[in-house]
């Protein structure tokens, strides 16, 4: 693992100073100012149990203050909203590492800081943010994609965070620089490329005015429904990065009651498509809906 400078790297995610000892280009650098951290990375011992820990796989233990992730490369410790230890094994790389450390640990510690991560891509678009969210494959990224060619800020790619209680409204958070797209044709099991954000918005939050979720086995052509009620909590709730994490942690009930938030001040919509539509025909049809 690279050492960094004396004090480390200043970087933002979530709307979140980072201060880490691994340098993490998928995240929006800072400059200097002399401002607290919010979150701190360091590298360092990790005990193989956590002590009082829920097992929720092989992989991951859970306290309600605590989460654990082990992987072969290495092992994650997350604390209190606040610490992230990384204790490499020493034949793992900086490259290794970070898709662990910026995707389930920084899930967690969404969590334990009690925002709602969801599993989504979203965009910038008339001061406010739209969310695509879905399983994985269902071409978040890709749509994420189509819209930055079209001249509209991209705010987060996989992990979207939410401060529900935000002032005024759900908030959209920034997340990561980057998009991460597999080739045309390429396998599942080959890994994706990443394609950086120019002009990506470190800091500062969005109103969340609108979440899609799709649905990649449903109708050709691609139709867009309106859920309400119950049916938009469920379809939120099916959204939650890592929910096994939080449930876990007990917050369950919160999570829940942020949802109800979200369905209750955002417009909330299942885009159902046939998977050969994507990408063109469903961007085509989401663009449209977008400027209805």
């Amino acid at each position: 693992m690279t050492s960094g400078t004396r004090g480390g790297y200043l970087h933002a995610a979530f709307g979140l100073r980072v201060r880490s000892a691994l340098a993490l280009p998928e995240l929006p650098s800072l400059a200097e100012d002399g401002g607290p951290e919010d979150v701190v990375i360091e590298q360092g011992p990790v005990a193989e149990r956590l002590e009082g820990a829920v097992d929720v796989d092989p992989a991951m233990q859970v306290t309600a203050r605590a989460f654990q992730l082990a992987v072969p490369l290495g092992r994650f410790a997350v604390s209190e909203g606040r610490r992230i230890i990384v204790d490499p094994r020493p034949d793992a790389s900086d490259a290794d590492l970070r898709p662990f450390l910026l995707g389930t640990a920084m899930g967690a510690l969404c969590h334990q800081r009690a925002l709602l991560p969801l599993h989504a891509a979203a965009i910038s678009l008339a001061g406010g943010a739209v969310a695509f969210a879905g399983p994985s494959g269902a071409g978040k990224s890709t749509l994420a994609a189509h819209f930055l060619g079209r001249g509209r800020g991209v705010l987060a790619d996989d992990i979207l965070a939410v401060d529900a209680g935000g002032h005024g409204g759900p908030l959209a958070l920034p997340g990561l620089a980057r998009i991460r797209l597999r080739a045309e044709r390429a396998a599942a099991s080959e890994p994706k490329a990443s394609l950086p954000i120019s002009g990506h918005a470190a800091l500062g939050a969005w109103p969340l005015r609108r979440i899609y979720r799709l649905r990649p086995e449903g109708a050709d052509p691609p139709k867009v429904c309106r859920l309400r009620g119950a049916e938009a909590v469920g379809a939120l709730l099916g959204q939650v990065y890592r929910w096994p994490i939080a449930a876990a942690m007990g917050r369950g009930p919160a999570l829940f009651d942020q949802c109800l938030i979200l369905a209750r001040r955002c417009e909330v919509f299942e885009v159902s498509f046939a998977h050969a539509d994507a990408p063109l025909a469903l961007a085509e049809v989401l663009e449209a809906h977008l400027v209805a």
